[in-house]
This record gives structure tokens, C-alpha cells and sequence, in this order.
């Protein structure tokens, strides 16, 4: 379902949540660690496919694309699909984005790879 990247290293909720704030991942905040996608989004997550059918504007009916940060230091075991659980404090997902639908793009991992110090990788989340 959605996107998810995660590293081993932690970093910090507040540096992660700079971070993608500056490379325009992030619009408005929702709650709960949740944002509406920002005005970069779809040039740091790749569809694939010719008609993704997604909602990026946040609706109280609808579903829509958000992105969604840890609020907390505390790692926390991710299921994922395919792969086997993973546990980790560092991580951000993209809610609302099918299974294979969509990639970070390499201008993503490279950013949140200069902001942890540690290499990023990507999985779909149960």
C-alpha cells in the first residue's frame, strides 16, 4: 500500500521533518505526524505506470496521498510486504499510494541520505 523508507541509523524526528520540508516533500500539517504532500512531491516520488490514480489534495471523503514522519525517538516494527519486518525509529511513509505504484526518487534517497548519514531504502508496508 504505502511507500516507506527506512534507515538503521536514527535520526532525529525534528532534522528528518527539516529535511523533507526543504526539499518541498511536505505541504500543511494534518496531525498525528501527517502532512499533505508539498509542491515537490511529484518530482521526489515516481508513478509508474500512465494514469496513477491518486488524490493529492487532502479531502474528508476521499482518499488522498499524505506523508506521514515518526513523532517520537522510538523505533517501531513496520510490517512489510514481501519483505520481513523491519524495526526502526527513522522512517517516512506515503500513505494512499497502491503497492508498486510508486518509487522514491533517487533525489529523495539523496537528501534523506545527507540529512542521516546513512543509506535509505524503500519497501511497501502492509
Amino acid at each position: 500500500m504505502p511507500v516507506q523508507a527506512e534507515a538503521l541509523a536514527t535520526t532525529s524526528p525534528e532534522h528528518l521533518r527539516a529535511c523533507l520540508q526543504a526539499v518541498g516533500l511536505l505541504g500543511e500539517p494534518l496531525g498525528e505526524g501527517r502532512y499533505a504532500v508539498g509542491e515537490a512531491f511529484l518530482s521526489l516520488v515516481c508513478f509508474l505506470g500512465c494514469s496513477p490514480d491518486i488524490e493529492l489534495t487532502p479531502q474528508a471523503d476521499k482518499p488522498f496521498c499524505y506523508v506521514q514522519l515518526p513523532q517520537t525517538a522510538e523505533a517501531v516494527t513496520l510490517e512489510l510486504i514481501r519483505k520481513p519486518p523491519v524495526s526502526t525509529a527513522s522512517w517516512v511513509l506515503v500513505g494512499n499510494v497502491h503497492e508498486a505504484e510508486a518509487v522514491p526518487d533517487a533525489a529523495l534517497l539523496d537528501a534523506l541520505e545527507s540529512a542521516s548519514g546513512c543509506r535509505w531504502k524503500y519497501a511497501y508496508r502492509r
